[in-house]
């Protein structure tokens, strides 16, 4: 728990985080389960502000985390179409045969390769956004509403 309270104070004492979705590589977004975990930590020590700023900027980075993952999505689909067909052959892909299903499952390769390339140029290091399937359910319930409702009457 130390290294992330250390690793929130550090990006937000440098500044090296920004949460719109025009994310160069020299910024890194603060993965949202840290910015959850030290407002949970700040609620409990009943310091308000630091509830509000930290889960409200939690709130945000997981739209935007969500977002460039969507567009790095809809970028890399519209640039493999399935269906077309291999240059130099007649046949449709996937199913005419084995040449062609090796195509389908290229086209599937790249498609993957590109998403990753996007989301990594967008987000940096794939593995700094994995959150746990603890803080997914609790934005699922909407538990980072709740602390902030308390956080707003105190």
């Amino acid at each position: 728990m130390e290294l992330r309270t250390t690793l929130i104070c550090l990006c937000l004492a440098v500044g090296f985080y920004r949460s719109d979705t025009n994310l160069t590589s020299d910024l890194v977004l603060v993965p949202y389960d840290f910015l959850f975990d030290a407002a949970v930590e700040a609620y409990y020590k009943g310091d308000w502000l630091a509830v509000i700023l930290n889960m409200e900027k939690a709130i945000r980075n997981k739209a935007t985390v969500r977002d460039v993952k969507v567009q790095c999505r809809l970028q890399c689909a519209n640039q493999s179409v399935f269906g077309e067909p291999l240059v130099g052959l007649e046949l449709p892909i996937p199913g005419a045969g084995s040449v062609e299903d090796l195509s389908f499952f290229q086209k599937i390769l790249k498609r993957a390769d590109c998403v990753n390339s996007c989301e990594t140029e967008k987000l940096g290091s794939l593995t700094l956004h994995q959150v746990s399937e603890e803080v997914e359910l609790e934005f699922g319930k909407r538990t980072p509403y709740n602390y902030l409702q308390v956080a707003y009457f105190k």
